[in-house]
This record gives C-alpha cells, structure tokens and sequence, in this order.
C-alpha cells in the first residue's frame, strides 16, 4: 500500500486524475470502476480537463459504477447516474456503450445486482476508485458487511444517511437503501485507488491504515489488496503515524540528482537524428555532468520533409541540427548513415559491423536504445542492429531500453524511471527546438512535455512516503527497462 500525502483538495484531485490519466495511456481499453460523491469532483473536473487540454482518450474505456441508491430515478438530480454524466461523461469522449451504472429504480434489484455483478466478473475491473465513508464504508458496504459480499441491495446506516442528507431536501428524503459492489468485488479489482480529504475523514482513515483488519471497518480489509494508493490531504492525515505504515518502492528503480551514475561512458542510439532527445533527451541532459555520452545516429533523416532541399542538402541541415543538440546535452554525436535507411531492405550485415566498429570504439558501459515493442521500423531496425552488434563486441554492459511517442510502454514492459529536475528538462525542451526543420512540422516539444507529465503520474506524489525519506519525485520521468546483455 502506498500513502501519498497532498496539501489540499485540489492537489490531491490532481494527483489522483494524473494516475488516472496515465492508466489510460498506458492501456486504452482499461475498465475503471467510478465512484461518485464530493471527494470525486476535482478529480472529474480534472479529468474532463486532461481530455479538452492534452487529448486524453476516453472513447475505449469501459466503466462501471460503485453503487446507486435505491429507490432513485435516474434523472433524479441526486442520482449517481446524473452524478457521473453532468461532472464526467457529458465532458469526455467515452462511449456510452461501454458504460455500466446501477439500475435504481429497478422493481427486482436482486436480479439487478446479480446481472451486475455478472459483468464486472466477466470483464474485470483494472482500476477501482474508492471514497471512505466517515464510518468506514468502502462504496454502500457499511460495518458488519461481510468481506465475501458481492453486490446487493443493503440498507443504509443511520450515519450514512445523516451524512447524506445535505444534498436533499429533507432528511427523509434520502433513501434508506442503495445498491452496491460488494467488498469482495471490490477486492478483485487489480488496482485500488482511494481518495479522504478533510478532518471528518481522519478517523476513518486511521482505523482503514492502522487498526486491525475487521468487518467493523469495511475499509480496512484494503490491507490486505496487493495494489492500493491512498491519497490524502493534510487534514485527513492528521491522525496517521507514517512510520508505522507499510513502506515499498513498487519494484521500479529511480535515478534522481542523489543517485546518478557516475563516470560512466553511455551511448544513445538515435534511430533518426531527433530521436535521442525525444526520447531519452532528459535523462541525457541529467547524467551528463558525471558522464561520458554519445549519441550514436543511425541514419540521415533525409526522408524528413523540409522544403525546396535536395537529398545532400537535408543531410547537411540534420546533422548540424544533431550537432547543435550535443552542445545542448552535452554529449558527443556520431554520424554512421547506415544503408539500410537507403536501401529499404532488412539490415544488412555492412550495418551491423558499422555499428559494432563504433562500440568497439567506444567501449560503453551504457547502451541506451528504442525499447523491444517500438514498432516504427526504423526504430525497430536500429534496436536490432545494435543487438546484434553487441554480440559481435562480446561485451556485458547495462541496456536501457526508452519509450518515445512512436513506441510507448505497457503496462509491465519498464522497471526503472527517471526523475529529471525542471532545469534538466528544459535542456530537452532546448535540445528539441534545435531541430527547427522537424519541431516546425510536429510540435515535438508538446509532446515530449505532455508525455512526461503523464508518466509522472507513475510516482505521482511530490512527498513520497513510500521511500522513507520524503524523497523527491519531479513532476517528469522518463521511463525505461534496464537489463544486462552479458557477453
């Protein structure tokens, strides 16, 4: 379990639509369970935000909501059904088709829950978002629900009503009853995501985190997930001993200021000669004080468009482009203009001796280059070229594998991340803009921005627990695999 602690509201909201937004990304056909009350609003607004300013595409996502109160028309103003389309659908790009909510007014809700239930099993939730009730509650399931409920019509509990009665009317106007996701449906989702802000929320908070596992609080059998982040802000925190909260490090490896490589001598392969710092070019930009870096450019780009040139003269405008990025990131290029890129056919065996003289040169501890799934066949080209060559060089040495925007990680597919200081990152920003012919055509450095900004949504807290000594994570990463190919 991991605490993520936010200042206030709206940082917390932000901090949780990040990690949504980057779930998304990383799998477009993700299924998230939503839930619904005032907690969840920044975190919508957010949302509907990321979609309308960076593109974040909801249209293949499947949704399924929490609960619904029982009896409710759906177009009552206080049903969750108007909840989620006024505050979220009505604001992104999602398919109606793919979204699931409660039938509230249903006459037969044990048939109801049942189909329900039915297909969250057969389509399984990815990320289930949950709020905490100031009894404890985890959706509608209140104390002394079991752990091995699914979902169903429960009645509610006075607390709860009490709590929810300033959104009606009158107090008598709250259902007493509601439809929930059970707590081990709840519990099967691969991913949990829980939001508390405020004082009320203390209480309920410390008892989830740090009381025993017991149906007196349904929240607290979350201990017991293998993939929960809580959220909280200041106030809602103001009860909990960190330190006596479990600490891990989510199996990823972080490279920050106060852990970098040093005297290392790294080569970067550049498929095309913007690519390294499209790519890897923050990374670059922070090792390169303590390190030796060499980009290694495959090919000559002069495929790229750039007006009223001829082949010779769109060379002759790459490479000083690639040579005003080096001076940028401090690194040193090598132009090897592999025949591939001219020839069109499979890489051939002059490629990958050309690339293998040039390691063997270099002796590099550090290979960095296009990860396996990057499918643009230059890219691909390249990552094998150097592969092969590797083996020819009979060397061991560190791969780190990188994501660009043609080639972008799965979810499983990076183990280590960089967090790269503004100052390094706009050495990137920089770096791109060197390449005037290309970022004129594509904005290359919105992208890398936007990029980044997300995947910070990976080790999304600026406070980070987890670590043990509130190390700082920077608002961009980059990330990688990193393996070593033994000789």
């Amino acid at each position: 379990m991991r605490i993520i602690k936010a200042k206030d509201y709206d940082n917390m909201s932000a901090k949780a639509a990040t990690i949504i937004a980057n779930e998304i990304m990383l799998n477009p056909t993700i299924t998230i369970g939503f839930a619904t009350g005032n907690t969840m609003l920044g975190l919508y607004k957010s949302l509907a935000k990321m979609h309308s300013d960076l593109g974040v595409d909801f249209s293949k996502i499947t949704t399924f909501n929490l609960d619904e109160y029982h009896p409710i028309k759906k177009d009552n103003k206080n049903s969750y059904h108007q909840f989620m389309f006024e505050n979220l659908f009505n604001h992104i790009n999602i398919n109606r088709q793919n979204i699931n909510l409660l039938n509230g007014s249903t006459k037969d809700p044990t048939a109801e829950c049942k189909n329900y239930e039915s297909k969250i099993r057969n389509n399984g939730i990815d990320i289930q978002l949950l709020g905490i009730g100031i009894n404890g509650h985890i959706g509608f399931n209140e104390p002394g629900s079991s752990f091995n409920s699914k979902t169903r019509l429960i009645e509610l509990d006075e607390t709860t009503i009490n709590e929810n009665s300033k959104y009606f009317k009158n107090k008598k106007d709250v259902p007493k009853q509601a439809l929930t996701i059970g707590i081990s449906t709840i519990m099967s989702a691969k991913k949990i995501l829980l939001l508390a802000n405020g004082k009320k929320k203390a209480e309920a908070l410390k008892k989830m985190l740090q009381g025993p596992v017991t149906e007196d609080c349904p929240a607290s059998i979350l201990q017991r997930h293998p993939e929960v982040v809580v959220i909280v802000d200041d106030e809602a925190a103001s009860l909990l001993d960190m330190e006596s909260i479990p600490k891990e490090i989510c199996g990823y490896k972080i490279i920050s200021d106060d852990n970098l490589p040093k005297n290392k001598k790294i080569a970067v392969i550049s498929p095309h000669p913007d690519d390294s710092c499209i790519g890897p070019g923050g990374t670059m930009a922070l090792l390169s004080d303590k390190n030796d870096i060499h980009t290694i450019i495959m090919t000559t780009g002069y495929r790229a468009f750039i007006p009223n040139t001829t082949k010779e003269e769109r060379i002759d405008i790459r490479e000083h482009e690639v040579i005003e990025e080096s001076r940028i990131l401090n690194s040193t290029p090598h132009f090897l203009k592999l025949e591939f890129y001219d020839s069109g056919k499979e890489p051939l065996d002059e490629d990958i001796e050309k690339v293998f003289k040039k390691l063997k040169e270099l002796d590099p501890d550090i290979v960095v280059l296009p990860q396996k799934n990057d499918l643009h066949s230059t890219h691909k080209k390249s990552r094998d070229i150097t592969l092969e060559a590797l083996k020819r060089l009979k060397k061991s040495v560190e791969l780190w594998s990188y994501e660009s925007p043609w080639g972008l990680f799965n979810k499983g597919d990076f183990n280590m991340i960089t967090s790269i200081p503004e100052n390094r990152f706009q050495k990137k920003l920089e770096a791109i803009k060197s390449h005037k012919t290309q970022v004129e055509r594509t904005n290359y450095v919105t992208v890398a921005e936007s990029l980044a900004k997300l995947r910070g949504a990976l080790i999304p807290e600026q406070e980070l627990f987890g670590f043990g000594s509130n190390k700082k994570i920077n608002p961009h990463i980059e990330l990688f695999y990193a393996e070593e190919f033994k000789k």
